[in-house]
Formats: C-alpha cells, structure tokens, sequence
C-alpha cells in the first residue's frame, strides 16, 4: 500500500531524513543540466538553485536514483514535487518491500514477470532481486532450488550490478542447499557463466570459492574443479591472476594422495608463469603455500623456482607473494629452512607500508611448523613489520593468528619466546604501560581456542 500524501508532506521529519540521504555532488561529477552550454562552469550564484525547492524535476530523479531504497517513502514525502519525481522509484520500493515477504516460489516468479513487465530500466530490479537472494531461505525447501535459478537467470540482465548479485548466490546462499542440490545448482551457474561476452565481469573465481561446498574428493568435485582449470587458458589476465590463486586453495578438497594433483599443479604453475610480474604476486604465493600437493622429491625444485620469481617481482607484487611463501617453506624438509629464511629477509625490507600488517600475518602464520629456534627469528622479523603502527595494529595480527588457531597450536617453549617478543616489541615502540598491561593481561585468551 502506498502512503497518505497530505500526511507525508507535512512530515519535517521526513524532509529531514530526505536531504540527509541525498549525497552531496561532487564538483568534478554535476550533471549536465548544471553546467552552462560551452561547458565550463558558470558562477555559483548564476547557475546553483536557492533552495531545493527550485530544482528541476530531472535533478529531484537523478538525486532519487542514488537514495537508499528503503529511505525511498522518506525522500518522497519532501514535497508533492519529489513524490511524483520519483514515482518509478517508489515502484522500485514497492517491488523491494514484496521481495521482503515473499513466502514460495510462486510469489518469485509472479513478482519477477512484473517487474520484467513494468521496469524499463535493468539496474532497477538490482534492489529487489537481492531482497529475494536473502529470503531464499523462507521458501519452501522443496522450491529453493528453483528460485535460485531464476534469480541468477534474472540477474544475468543486468548489465553490470546484476553479476554481483550472482557472486553472492555462490558465496553466500549456495551453501545453505542440501548436498543433493549443490551439484545442479553449481552446474547452472557455470552454464550462465559460460553465456557472458568475454569482455564482461565474470564469476569464475566465485565458482571456484564454491567449491567448497560440493562433496570433497568425489568424482563430481574433481570434474567441476578440472573443468576450471581448463577454462583458465581462455580468459583474460586479470581473470586468470585471480582464479589461480582460489584454485590453490581448493586443491586441499582432493586429499593429499590424489594422483591428479601433480598434474593440476603443473598447469597453474605454467598459467602463473605466463603472466605479467604485475599481476603474479598472489599466483606464486599460492602456489608455492601449495606445494605439498607435489611428491616430496619434487617440492624444493618447485619451491626455490617461486621463491625466486617472488624476489624478483615489483615491490608490491613481492609484498603480496610473501604473505603466503612460508607455508610453503614449512613444507621443505627442516634442514632447509633457516637458509630459506635468510634469503627471504632482505625481501622484507622491500614491503610497502600499506602492505606489512598482511605481511606479517602471512609470516607469523606458520611458525608453529619451525624449529623452537628459527620461531624466534620469524616472531622479530613478523612484528619488526608493524614498527610504529600502534597498539591496534599488533592487536588485529595477534586477534587474527588466534581466529586461525595458530597460537594454540605453538609449543610451550614456542609461546614463551613469542610472549618475548611480544613484549620486546612494545618496549622499543614504546606502548603505555596500559597498552602493555592489555596486551599482557590477554596473553591466556590469546593462546585459548576461538569457539
């Protein structure tokens, strides 16, 4: 139902809540109907209305366009003016508030014909079909199935918000199926992808996120997981620099003693190569953290290959690499380490500032794994990286090593040295003594499993 019109306009309060919801333009972004005809900018005086009662009508819409939909009955009441400005906008709103109690399949497709029928305009169905993603669940089991393909269907249309609406089906809805249905679903969704141009946003990477939830190690997850990788010659580069790496990730749903895996590795290792220093940190990175899918005999060869085009990478793209190099590392035989080691820590030196919170992350994440000497090492290297970056910084690295459960996993003799450190490192940074305390105070928490 809609609202009282006499009503609404008298509402201050809405007037209010309307002008707090319009972005300001930017000087660098006013629309046409602002600027004079030769283009530049005429005085402010001259050419910016006195009060928003004088903006054209075309403006009132374009400014509606960028208001919250669920602020859009609040904006509308302003003034007679804007209520009828935005009367597609309200039709907008209107489809969003059905999408938010739809209840079956059939209430879907009933409000997904309309739409087709009365919204002209592709980018209009965004905020209603993601209102259906998130109430996919209150449908009737038997009939998700179903509205998760339309959805992602209808989401095709839409030339470019429309992909991120099916990003977030695969992410964050797929999961929620039964086994049973993930493997169609899945199925359904490399379909559409295969239908885009090639110059458009894709899904590849998200399908290949999914794969975590098809049945680990069957002959349906390996064939899907194949299927991708196939695929990689195909794409563009910037596809392939970010598929390579979730791949990697994926390849611990075979188990470690699939004879495919060594020859899965070979060729994300030869599409990793290919591609330019630019755009490589991630893939070499991944790859290397991924060596244990190789035969112990061949993992130090592949190992000291990534580990050198890692150093030789851009400085940023060397950054990246490094966030996922030791765990490959740990996986070479112990005698290895502390001379893998010393070449990586000239690198470190080479780390942009923007970059060290993740690079320590990525250093400190496995040294459970290391020799109780070396962890000393790593644990001065890992936070000499957040030197002057303050109490928060220290905390978010410790807070995300423990969600990980790697702290639990040192040694006592492991967590001795690295509460040393720990303390070390806020002495020389000179940390309060109530920093210090908390940090301190925190150090069982720390250490306990996250539940």
């Amino acid at each position: 139902m809609d609202f009282d019109l006499n009503v609404a306009l008298n509402d201050s309060r809405a007037y209010m809540c309307a002008l707090e919801s319009c972005p300001q333009p930017a000087a660098s972004a006013l629309p046409s109907i602002l600027k004079p005809a030769s283009g530049r900018l005429a005085s402010p005086l001259a050419s910016w209305p006195a009060t928003y009662h004088d903006l054209p009508r075309e403006l009132i819409e374009r400014i509606g366009d960028y208001v919250p939909v669920q602020d859009v009955r609040n904006f509308s009441a302003v003034d007679r003016r804007t209520y009828h400005a935005m009367q597609s906008r309200r039709l907008v709103y209107r489809y969003w508030q059905r999408a938010n109690q739809a209840v079956s399949l059939a209430s879907v497709n009933q409000l997904l014909n309309e739409m087709d029928g009365t919204l002209a305009d592709p980018a209009q169905h965004v905020e209603p079909l993601d209102a259906l993603r998130q109430r996919l669940q209150a449908l009737p089991e038997a009939e998700q199935g179903e509205a998760f393909k339309r959805l992602f269907a209808a989401a095709q249309r839409i030339p470019k918000d429309g992909v991120q609406i099916q990003k977030a089906l695969l992410l964050h809805t797929l999961r929620d199926f039964h086994w049973s249905q993930r493997d169609e679903l899945f199925d359904f969704a490399y379909a559409m992808a295969q239908r885009r141009a090639p110059e458009q946003d894709n899904i590849w990477t998200e399908l290949a996120d999914s794969l975590e939830f098809l049945l680990f190690g069957s002959a349906e997850f390996a064939k899907r997981y194949q299927a991708l990788v196939a695929r990689l010659a195909s794409l563009r580069m910037s596809e392939q620099a970010e598929l390579i790496p979730v791949l990697c990730r994926r390849m611990i749903h075979f188990g470690g003693s699939d004879d495919r895996l060594p020859g899965l590795y070979a060729v994300l290792r030869e599409q990793a190569l290919q591609l330019p220093p630019s755009h490589q940190g991630e893939s070499v990175g991944m790859l290397a953290s991924a060596i244990w899918a190789l035969p112990h005999a061949e993992r130090l060869a592949q190992y000291t290959q990534l580990r050198d085009v890692a150093l030789s990478l851009p400085d940023e793209q060397l950054s990246i690499a490094l966030r996922d190099l030791l765990e490959g590392l740990t996986d070479l035989p112990r005698e290895h380490h502390a001379y893998e080691l010393q070449l990586l820590e000239p690198a470190l030196l080479r780390i942009l500032p923007a970059q060290r919170a993740q690079a320590a992350l990525g250093l400190l994440t496995y040294t459970y794994k290391l020799d109780d000497a070396l962890v000393k090492w790593v644990w001065q290297q890992g936070l000499s990286l957040l030197n002057g970056a303050g109490e928060a910084a220290l905390w978010d690295v410790l807070s995300k090593l423990r969600a990980k459960w790697l702290l639990s996993n040192l040694n006592d003799r492991q967590w001795n040295m690295v509460t040393g450190e720990i303390t070390r490192f806020m002495e020389t940074n000179q940390f309060s003594e109530s920093a210090r305390a908390r940090i301190q105070d925190s150090a069982l928490w720390l250490r306990s499993l996250p539940h």
